[in-house]
């Protein structure tokens, strides 16, 4: 935590020194320059430092090298810069003195060099060295690490498996080896993302693949699990693990001061979990962070994996991480219209037993339609037919689902004669397997519909849900305009005055 505080106070410093020096070389007057650019100084390096801490150049707790340090602090700069010149072009703000301008900009670029080569320096200090810096040949940083037996592979890839778990701790270790031979010369293990050293291994003679990286710095997350599935046989294993939503928040309330965390975790939210999921700035967000240290919820590991073709086998959190075991069942499904946008369309069972894009506001975690098998064998159905505890859900979803805000774009697919306004809901290949033949026999005889009986019978069971869902049928086919006419009054009814609600 001193080290926070140090660059934290150094920056300050950084700040009113060249802060003093562009108004002693402005000539205008001390106090007069003060009063008159004070504020906009004030506002400029009060963003940088939110910028930095954004940036994470206050980690306390994380060794950079020098290339780094100067990366990570040109980075902060252009942020800083690109987001006071486009304010100031915005909003038209010409009273700010070019030279005072300048001299600020470039007075904190050339500073904050100053300091970086100032902490390298003290770093190289035989007095200052850190012990953990003085040997960096323990630190695992190759692409693939193999176990010590095997023959194949240069001596100076030949690790240990004990190599791995002397950095990841006895927990870790007593948990994997519930479900992997760690001596086998059949299990791999990996500590980078390289996909393309996995294409270059033989099918099929891996059974185990244990990978070390996170998730969340790898940046094309499917094609390395898809990679993955290709090296594997059916039923092999693959472990990733992954700084989930929930880890990660409850990780930065406890590393910074109190009312500093909620700022950073506030600042943290927007950029990263906000914009990736927009279609402007989501362009802009992995141009900049090359989708590294992305933030992935537990839904989207698990669905993400059962999307590439493994079968969930277990999940632990350990030690801040979540780590989780996955059995290979079949290929791939390569879905290449996957969305994390804030609208999506869900593929359902329409007439005719036709595939349609049913349009809905996200509710729900990104990849969490692949978890329906899974969530379903673990929770079972609740009262009113839906999954229990669906931690697939999202917060504002529920909220989006209590007012039935998240399906309003399925007005689209009612204009576009998809579905009609009382019918049927369409359903998901899941849930349409859990129905009778016969159910499933008549559903696709109709067309799906916006309002379904459900809110006409209130039923609480799968198998009211389906009695409710034959008894509309059945008289739909006898008086198709009555019955519609009959169960959209009797269902705003139920909504007005029973409050009824979707779950």
């Amino acid at each position: 935590m001193n080290r926070l505080y140090q660059q934290l106070l150094s920056n300050i410093f950084i700040a009113l020194l060249v802060f003093g020096l562009s108004i002693k070389l402005h000539n205008g007057g001390f106090f007069y320059d003060l009063a008159h650019f004070g504020s906009a100084a004030l506002l400029f390096y009060s963003a940088h430092i939110l910028i930095s801490l954004f940036n994470r150049k206050y980690e306390y707790n994380t060794k950079y090298g020098s290339r780094e340090l100067i990366t990570l602090y040109t980075r902060c700069w252009l942020h800083t810069t690109g987001t006071a010149l486009l304010i100031l072009v915005i909003f038209q703000i010409t009273w700010i003195s070019r030279q005072v301008l300048l001299t600020n900009i470039f007075g904190l670029l050339v500073g904050e060099m100053a300091m970086v080569s100032f902490i390298r320096l003290l770093r190289k200090s035989v007095l200052l060295r850190d012990p953990d810096e003085i040997n960096e040949a323990g630190v695992i940083n190759i692409d693939i690490l193999y176990p010590a037996t095997s023959n194949e592979v240069p001596p100076y890839l030949q690790v240990q498996s004990e190599d791995i778990f002397e950095h990841t701790g006895k927990k870790i270790r007593e948990h994997i080896s519930r479900h992997f031979d760690l001596r086998s010369n059949h299990t791999l293990f990996l500590n980078k993302d390289s996909r393309f050293a996995l294409f270059d291994l033989p099918s099929d003679y891996y059974h185990h693949i244990l990978n070390f990286h996170r998730l969340n710095n790898i940046r094309y997350i499917n094609k390395f699990l898809e990679a993955a599935n290709s090296r594997l046989p059916y039923n092999g294993t693959l472990l990733v693990c992954a700084e989930t939503t929930n880890q990660r928040k409850a990780r930065i309330m406890h590393k910074y001061p109190p009312v500093l965390n909620g700022f950073y975790y506030l600042g943290d939210y927007l950029v990263m979990r906000v914009f990736p999921k927009l279609p402007v700035t989501k362009k802009i967000y992995f141009f900049l962070t090359k989708g590294e240290k992305r933030v992935v919820s537990r839904p989207e590991v698990l669905g993400r994996l059962c999307s590439c073709g493994f079968e969930i086998v277990d999940e632990k959190e350990i030690d801040g991480l979540l780590y989780v075991v996955g059995r290979k069942k079949k290929l791939p499904i390569y879905d290449n219209e996957a969305s994390y946008g804030p609208l999506i369309y869900l593929n359902r069972i329409g007439k005719d037993g036709k595939m349609l894009k049913v349009f809905k506001v996200r509710t729900m975690h990104p990849y969490s339609e692949y978890l329906q098998d899974y969530i379903y064998a673990q929770n079972d159905l609740a009262h009113g037919g839906k999954i229990k505890k669906d931690y697939r859900v999202s917060l504002l979803g529920r909220f989006f689902r209590k007012f039935w805000l998240d399906e309003v774009p399925m007005l689209w697919n009612l204009l576009r004669g998809d579905i009609k306004l009382v019918g049927v809901r369409p359903l998901s290949r899941h849930y349409f397997s859990l129905y009778s033949d016969e159910l499933q026999q008549k559903r696709i005889r109709h067309k799906p519909g916006l309002i379904p009986p459900y809110y006409v019978d209130m039923p609480g069971t799968l198998d009211e849900i389906m009695a409710s869902e034959m008894k509309y049928l059945d008289l739909h086919e006898k008086a198709p305009l009555k019955t519609d006419f009959t169960y959209f009054f009797k269902a705003l009814y139920n909504i007005a005055f029973r409050h009824a609600r979707s779950r």
